[in-house]
């Protein structure tokens, strides 16, 4: 990036702005220069003076642009400048003839009039004496927001400034100033590293008792996201602080000592965990129990004339334990149904769903993402959420996330079927069945042999292994899911065989090639011209990437570059905008790659907020000029401003972690050498059923073997399981 440089001006007029977090399109007039000047610039207004640093781009459309990494800004100090800023509506209640009132009395002390004595503003004709203290009061609102804004901008970056002012109001800085590392707490997502670097900025000495606490509560969410551990060895914890932080043991366990105190940090056996995973797992635990005991408010009858029905109504006839599972699902509390593919899990769901249905039993179907949710629909023809959805989303106070449904609030449903139970973390179930009655049926869907979830615990294998629930394990593979080789080979790898990959005639085959950058060719051929030549398949939307890494030149990350350009190359026809270093145009296919609970979207006239992480779309449109595009996701749209292209990417490629729930007519999957942690069973056994059509091996063989051969499954600290078998 180039040097930063400065440009001073008065604000002229604002193209465009985003109150949520600040992003703003603007032209500064510069000595009689107009500058368009772009970027996160939070209650800004026409009339004021702007000092910002930053650099130079230039636009295809729009030219050059100014856009702002830092700045600075002042009140109009002359008249005509004062007027402009009040006439501009950033003041609510005042519009450009009170504001020509105010100035033609008061001039250049009018600001000071708005401050101290809003009741003034009663003398003019039209104003009551409530209004002038409205205006006053917002007057104020909006520069103690100011003040904050200068305040935080430079240590915390502009987008938090909103968040930080939200939550605090005028008494931020002092704040802040006392103990930054309260952010940590109270505004999401701002991070323990972001707040140490303005910590250190302020003086905060090294090894202040408020440092070390937090960073004890950083890592301990570390582990829950990088490893999925509900809690450490509370030894290795204050080792690991004291290490990292520089400081010596002694204060690491102290802070460890003082957060248990007062309940953050939870420690038992020897363990340390954060309140809020522990507190979940010891829910779940009671929870599940709870309903496995329940007495059911239902009770079905002619049970075994029901399947006889269903078998003669689809033309089928139901496996041993097929029978077995639809049986206990109708009949208990909690019924848990696993298997890998073409076992029949969608025809136990239907059989479960047509029994409750006709006994006037409501039900309701979810899963963890938006697209397992929407393949749960198709299969089954009934409606499935995802699981925020369902439990409908709100933001507290503190701005965290929370849930309409709850133990003060169950939803309404008599049962509920949850699918791809292996995605989901603990907190994410205690929600869900905190939102649940005790007399609900409960049926669990999963496979306990893919990936566990991206975050803490592990649900389904710990349900599973405290033997206290019942347990179906479908086994059987159908004739027609036995023509299928993805399903043959899937079962393969996972009993740790190798599959076939030398049958080109069938729906598994794979291509070898030894060279990284003759793969990532190979790849880009194969969607751009080779397979919608054969299969008449669309590339963008019918063939899906996936690699094990976002990094290496076969990762995520580099293959989505060398894609964009093969299959959806630069047109005059498109347009483009470079955000963040990544360049997006017109067409692209994007991810969300974190859960967005208040963009708002259309669908069919009808409106809704909220884009998950692992929604998958296309950019239909891009406007620079008001630093915005448009992105459809299935048959939602939803507009984004540039600012919130951060919890985007290309979604070309994307990782395994990231497909886990999804279904694609067509995978292809690069074998290479990666990093060992990557190269294991399960990993591979995920990404192969993923593929609804055809999967397509490119590379190594001999990584393939390496992956079927490592078993290994990254263990996981958690409770729940000891929990439930402990249990009475």
């Amino acid at each position: 990036m180039n040097e930063l440089e400065k440009v001073t001006g008065t604000v002229d007029h604002i193209v465009y702005s985003n109150p949520e977090n600040g992003y703003t399109v603007c032209v500064l007039d510069c000595k009689g220069t107009p500058v368009t000047v772009v970027g996160s610039l939070p209650s800004l207004a026409e009339g004021e003076t702007l000092i910002a640093s930053g650099y130079w781009t230039v636009h295809d459309s729009f030219g050059r642009q100014f856009k702002v990494e830092s700045f600075e800004k002042s009140l109009p100090e002359e008249a005509d400048g004062i007027y402009k800023f009040l006439a501009s509506g950033y003041i609510k209640g005042l519009g450009p003839v009170t504001a020509m009132r105010i100035v033609q009395k008061y001039g250049e002390q009018s600001f000071d009039v708005l401050n101290e004595h809003p009741e003034w503003l009663a003398e003019f004709n039209g104003i009551s004496r409530k209004r002038a203290l409205e205006i006053g009061a917002d007057f104020r609102l909006k520069f103690g927001m100011r003040d904050v804004v200068m305040f935080c901008s430079s240590y915390f970056g502009i987008s938090f400034c909103t968040k930080i002012y939200k939550r605090y109001g005028g008494a931020a800085i002092d704040i802040i100033k006392a103990n930054p590392y309260a952010l940590c707490d109270d505004i999401p997502g701002i991070g323990f590293v972001r707040v140490d670097r303005a910590a250190m900025q302020l003086g905060i000495p090294t090894d202040s008792p408020e440092r070390v606490k937090s960073f004890v509560k950083h890592l301990l969410m570390q582990w829950a996201y990088s490893g999925g551990h509900c809690y450490v060895k509370a030894e290795r914890l204050a080792a690991d602080a004291a290490e990292k932080l520089g400081v010596d043991v002694s204060a690491a366990k102290d802070a460890i000592k003082a957060l248990a105190d007062v309940g953050d940090v939870v420690l038992k056996d020897g363990n340390a965990a954060l309140k809020e995973f522990d507190a979940a797992e010891n829910f779940v635990a009671s929870k599940m129990l709870a309903m496995s005991k329940a007495e059911l408010p239902f009770r079905l009858s002619g049970l075994e004339q029901s399947i006889e029905n269903l078998q003669q109504k689809y033309g089928i006839e139901y496996a041993p334990n097929q029978r077995k599972a639809i049986k206990l699902a109708v009949n208990g509390g909690v019924t848990i149904v696993t298997g890998g593919p073409g076992t029949g899990k969608t025809t136990v769901i239907k059989a479960i769903l047509n029994i409750f249905s006709s006994s006037g039993i409501s039900f309701m179907l979810c899963a963890p993402t938006g697209r397992a949710a929407k393949r749960m629909s198709e299969a089954s023809g009934s409606e499935a959420r995802t699981i925020h959805r369902l439990l409908e989303t709100r933001f507290n106070a503190k701005g965290e996330i929370v849930f309409a449904h709850d133990e003060h609030n169950p939803l309404p449903y008599n049962a509920l079927v949850v699918d791809e139970v292996s995605m989901v973390d603990v907190l994410l179930m205690e929600s869900l069945l905190r939102a649940l009655r005790d007399g609900t049926y409960l049926i669990l869907i999963g496979d306990s042999d893919q990936l566990p979830p991206v975050g803490a615990g592990n649900v389904l294998s710990d349900l599973i292994g405290s033997g206290r629930f019942p347990v179906v394990r479908l086994n059987e593979i159908f004739r027609q899911a036995r023509e299928s080789l993805i399903v043959m080979n899937a079962h393969s790898i996972n009993s740790g065989s190798l599959p076939v990959l030398n049958d080109r005639k069938s729906d598994f085959f794979f291509i070898e090639e030894q060279d990284a950058d003759e793969l990532a060719a190979l790849i880009a051929s194969l969607c751009e011209k080779r397979l919608p030549a054969r299969y008449g398949v669309r590339p963008i939307s019918d063939i899906q990437i996936i690699s094990p890494t976002r990094k290496g030149p076969l990762g995520t990350t580099a293959l989505n570059a060398y894609l964009q350009d093969a299959l959806n190359p630069l047109s005059v026809n498109k347009a483009e905008c470079k955000i963040g270093g990544t360049l997006y145009r017109t067409g692209d296919k994007v991810m969300q790659t974190k859960n967005d609970y208040d963009t708002p979207w259309v669908q069919d006239g009808r409106e809704g907020v909220g884009i998950y992480n692992g929604d998958v779309g296309i950019i239909e449109r891009i406007d620079p000029k008001r630093q915005s595009a448009v992105i459809r996701f299935d048959d939602r749209v939803a507009e984004y401003d540039f600012a919130m292209f951060e919890n985007v990417d290309h979604a070309y490629a994307v990782t395994v972690h990231k497909s886990q729930g999804s279904e694609y007519p067509i995978v292809i999957m690069p074998f290479y050498d990666f990093p060992p942690a990557l190269m294991c069973r399960s990993l591979l056994y995920t990404a192969v059923t993923r593929a609804k059509r055809m999967f397509i091996g490119v590379g190594k063989p001999r990584c393939v073997a390496q992956m079927v051969e490592n078993d290994m499954r990254q263990h996981r600290n958690t409770t729940l399981k000891a929990l439930l078998e402990k249990a009475e």
